[in-house]
Protein backbone atom coordinates (compact mmCIF):
# COMPACT_ATOMS: atom_id res chain seq x y z
CA UNK A 1 0.00 0.00 0.00
CA UNK A 2 1.25 3.47 -0.78
CA UNK A 3 2.59 5.88 1.79
CA UNK A 4 0.33 8.77 2.79
CA UNK A 5 -0.05 11.26 5.64
CA UNK A 6 -2.56 10.43 8.36
CA UNK A 7 -4.27 12.70 10.83
CA UNK A 8 -4.03 11.87 14.52
CA UNK A 9 -7.59 10.53 14.65
CA UNK A 10 -6.99 8.17 11.78
CA UNK A 11 -3.73 6.96 13.28
CA UNK A 12 -5.60 6.07 16.46
CA UNK A 13 -8.27 4.27 14.45
CA UNK A 14 -5.76 2.22 12.49
CA UNK A 15 -3.86 1.24 15.63
CA UNK A 16 -6.85 -0.80 16.69
CA UNK A 17 -7.02 -3.03 19.79
CA UNK A 18 -9.83 -5.02 18.19
CA UNK A 19 -9.37 -8.26 16.30
CA UNK A 20 -11.62 -10.46 14.23
CA UNK A 21 -13.14 -13.41 16.08
CA UNK A 22 -11.91 -16.94 15.58
CA UNK A 23 -13.84 -19.85 14.02
CA UNK A 24 -15.34 -17.87 11.18
CA UNK A 25 -16.94 -19.46 8.16
CA UNK A 26 -18.32 -18.03 4.93
CA UNK A 27 -20.58 -18.95 2.03
CA UNK A 28 -21.04 -17.15 -1.29
CA UNK A 29 -23.68 -16.71 -3.95
CA UNK A 30 -22.78 -15.59 -7.46
CA UNK A 31 -25.19 -12.83 -8.52
CA UNK A 32 -26.64 -11.81 -11.88
CA UNK A 33 -27.89 -8.31 -12.65
CA UNK A 34 -27.05 -7.10 -9.13
CA UNK A 35 -24.87 -4.35 -7.65
CA UNK A 36 -22.01 -6.72 -6.79
CA UNK A 37 -20.44 -9.92 -8.10
CA UNK A 38 -21.20 -11.95 -4.96
CA UNK A 39 -23.42 -11.96 -1.94
CA UNK A 40 -21.19 -13.23 0.87
CA UNK A 41 -22.56 -14.49 4.18
CA UNK A 42 -20.22 -14.54 7.18
CA UNK A 43 -20.87 -16.80 10.14
CA UNK A 44 -18.94 -15.16 12.94
CA UNK A 45 -19.32 -14.86 16.70
CA UNK A 46 -17.62 -11.48 16.56
CA UNK A 47 -17.78 -8.33 14.46
CA UNK A 48 -18.74 -9.58 11.02
CA UNK A 49 -21.83 -11.78 11.35
CA UNK A 50 -24.11 -11.00 8.40
CA UNK A 51 -24.37 -10.80 4.60
CA UNK A 52 -22.42 -8.34 2.46
CA UNK A 53 -21.81 -7.30 -1.16
CA UNK A 54 -18.66 -9.03 -2.34
CA UNK A 55 -16.12 -9.21 -5.14
CA UNK A 56 -13.48 -11.68 -6.33
CA UNK A 57 -9.80 -10.71 -6.14
CA UNK A 58 -8.23 -14.01 -7.29
CA UNK A 59 -9.68 -15.24 -10.59
CA UNK A 60 -7.47 -18.34 -10.86
CA UNK A 61 -8.90 -20.12 -7.81
CA UNK A 62 -12.39 -21.62 -7.65
CA UNK A 63 -15.18 -20.97 -5.19
CA UNK A 64 -18.58 -22.64 -5.13
CA UNK A 65 -22.01 -21.38 -4.19
CA UNK A 66 -23.55 -22.78 -1.00
CA UNK A 67 -20.30 -24.34 0.22
CA UNK A 68 -19.11 -23.52 3.72
CA UNK A 69 -15.49 -22.40 3.89
CA UNK A 70 -13.29 -21.64 6.85
CA UNK A 71 -11.82 -18.18 6.36
CA UNK A 72 -9.10 -15.83 7.53
CA UNK A 73 -9.97 -12.14 7.36
CA UNK A 74 -7.64 -9.18 6.78
CA UNK A 75 -8.28 -5.45 6.65
CA UNK A 76 -7.32 -3.76 3.38
CA UNK A 77 -6.05 -0.90 5.56
CA UNK A 78 -3.41 -3.13 7.13
CA UNK A 79 0.27 -2.95 6.19
CA UNK A 80 0.65 -6.57 7.37
CA UNK A 81 -1.39 -8.61 4.88
CA UNK A 82 0.51 -11.90 4.38
CA UNK A 83 2.44 -12.26 1.13
CA UNK A 84 0.46 -14.03 -1.57
CA UNK A 85 -3.02 -13.16 -0.31
CA UNK A 86 -3.28 -10.29 -2.84
CA UNK A 87 -1.21 -10.17 -6.04
CA UNK A 88 -1.02 -6.35 -6.09
CA UNK A 89 -1.59 -5.04 -2.57
CA UNK A 90 -0.23 -1.63 -3.60
CA UNK A 91 -3.59 -1.01 -5.32
CA UNK A 92 -5.88 -1.78 -2.38
CA UNK A 93 -6.41 1.94 -1.71
CA UNK A 94 -7.66 2.34 -5.30
CA UNK A 95 -10.10 -0.53 -4.80
CA UNK A 96 -11.38 1.01 -1.56
CA UNK A 97 -11.90 4.23 -3.48
CA UNK A 98 -13.71 2.41 -6.30
CA UNK A 99 -16.23 0.60 -4.09
CA UNK A 100 -17.09 3.92 -2.45
CA UNK A 101 -18.11 5.42 -5.81
CA UNK A 102 -21.11 3.04 -6.15
CA UNK A 103 -20.61 2.94 -9.90
CA UNK A 104 -23.07 0.15 -10.82
CA UNK A 105 -26.08 1.72 -12.55
CA UNK A 106 -24.40 5.08 -13.12
CA UNK A 107 -23.69 6.45 -16.58
CA UNK A 108 -20.16 6.44 -17.95
CA UNK A 109 -18.91 10.04 -18.37
CA UNK A 110 -17.19 8.92 -21.56
CA UNK A 111 -20.52 8.07 -23.16
CA UNK A 112 -20.05 4.29 -23.02
CA UNK A 113 -23.36 3.41 -21.38
CA UNK A 114 -24.27 2.37 -17.83
CA UNK A 115 -21.76 0.70 -15.54
CA UNK A 116 -22.47 -2.92 -14.64
CA UNK A 117 -21.22 -5.18 -11.86
CA UNK A 118 -19.18 -6.91 -14.57
CA UNK A 119 -17.39 -3.65 -15.33
CA UNK A 120 -16.55 -3.13 -11.66
CA UNK A 121 -15.43 -6.75 -11.16
CA UNK A 122 -13.10 -6.56 -14.15
CA UNK A 123 -11.70 -3.25 -12.90
CA UNK A 124 -11.00 -4.82 -9.49
CA UNK A 125 -9.18 -7.73 -11.16
CA UNK A 126 -7.20 -5.32 -13.33
CA UNK A 127 -6.09 -3.46 -10.20
CA UNK A 128 -5.36 -6.46 -7.94
CA UNK A 129 -4.99 -9.69 -9.91
CA UNK A 130 -2.07 -10.84 -12.07
CA UNK A 131 -4.28 -12.91 -14.40
CA UNK A 132 -7.98 -13.03 -15.18
CA UNK A 133 -10.44 -13.72 -17.97
CA UNK A 134 -13.74 -12.03 -18.80
CA UNK A 135 -16.14 -14.92 -19.41
CA UNK A 136 -17.69 -15.18 -15.95
CA UNK A 137 -18.77 -11.60 -15.22
CA UNK A 138 -21.88 -11.11 -17.33
CA UNK A 139 -22.43 -7.90 -19.33
CA UNK A 140 -19.46 -5.54 -19.53
CA UNK A 141 -17.82 -3.07 -21.89
CA UNK A 142 -14.03 -2.93 -21.96
CA UNK A 143 -14.15 0.83 -22.52
CA UNK A 144 -16.05 1.26 -19.25
CA UNK A 145 -13.61 -1.08 -17.48
CA UNK A 146 -10.63 0.91 -18.74
CA UNK A 147 -12.36 4.11 -17.65
CA UNK A 148 -12.86 2.77 -14.11
CA UNK A 149 -9.27 1.59 -13.80
CA UNK A 150 -7.90 4.92 -15.05
CA UNK A 151 -9.99 7.05 -12.69
CA UNK A 152 -9.26 4.75 -9.72
CA UNK A 153 -5.52 5.03 -10.33
CA UNK A 154 -5.84 8.81 -10.72
CA UNK A 155 -8.19 9.64 -7.84
CA UNK A 156 -7.84 6.66 -5.50
CA UNK A 157 -4.14 6.67 -4.71
CA UNK A 158 -3.69 7.02 -0.94
CA UNK A 159 -7.45 6.82 -0.28
CA UNK A 160 -8.47 5.88 3.27
CA UNK A 161 -12.21 5.42 3.96
CA UNK A 162 -13.72 7.76 6.51
CA UNK A 163 -15.97 6.49 9.28
CA UNK A 164 -19.15 6.73 7.18
CA UNK A 165 -17.56 5.11 4.11
CA UNK A 166 -17.05 1.53 2.97
CA UNK A 167 -13.91 -0.45 3.68
CA UNK A 168 -13.04 -3.71 1.94
CA UNK A 169 -12.26 -6.70 4.15
CA UNK A 170 -10.32 -9.59 2.58
CA UNK A 171 -11.65 -13.12 3.07
CA UNK A 172 -9.12 -15.91 2.47
CA UNK A 173 -11.17 -19.15 2.35
CA UNK A 174 -10.20 -22.79 2.62
CA UNK A 175 -11.91 -26.14 3.06
CA UNK A 176 -11.44 -28.11 6.30
CA UNK A 177 -8.60 -30.10 4.70
CA UNK A 178 -6.67 -26.89 4.05
CA UNK A 179 -7.32 -26.54 0.29
CA UNK A 180 -7.21 -22.84 -0.63
CA UNK A 181 -10.07 -21.27 -2.59
CA UNK A 182 -10.85 -17.95 -4.22
CA UNK A 183 -9.89 -14.88 -2.21
CA UNK A 184 -12.70 -12.35 -2.00
CA UNK A 185 -13.52 -9.00 -0.44
CA UNK A 186 -16.65 -7.79 1.28
CA UNK A 187 -17.87 -4.20 1.55
CA UNK A 188 -18.62 -3.04 5.07
CA UNK A 189 -19.20 0.46 6.38
CA UNK A 190 -16.32 1.50 8.61
CA UNK A 191 -18.50 2.74 11.45
CA UNK A 192 -19.60 -0.90 11.95
CA UNK A 193 -16.40 -1.29 13.99
CA UNK A 194 -16.07 0.18 17.50
CA UNK A 195 -14.76 3.77 17.19
CA UNK A 196 -14.40 3.07 13.43
CA UNK A 197 -11.21 1.15 14.26
CA UNK A 198 -10.84 -1.61 11.66
CA UNK A 199 -8.99 -4.68 13.01
CA UNK A 200 -5.50 -5.06 11.62
CA UNK A 201 -5.62 -8.74 10.71
CA UNK A 202 -6.56 -12.30 11.47
CA UNK A 203 -5.47 -12.45 15.11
Amino acid sequence: MKNFYLGLGLLVALASPFSFAQDRTMTIQHLTGANSYFNISVQDDGLLQGSYPGWCIDWAKRIEDNTTYNAKFFSTLSENIPAGVVDRPENLDEVNWLINQHKVGKTSPGGFGVYTAGDVQLAIWALLDDYYETGSVGPFDQRRVDELVAVALKDGSGFVPRCNQLVAIILDPELPGGEKHQTTIIEIIRRHFPKCAVPEGDI
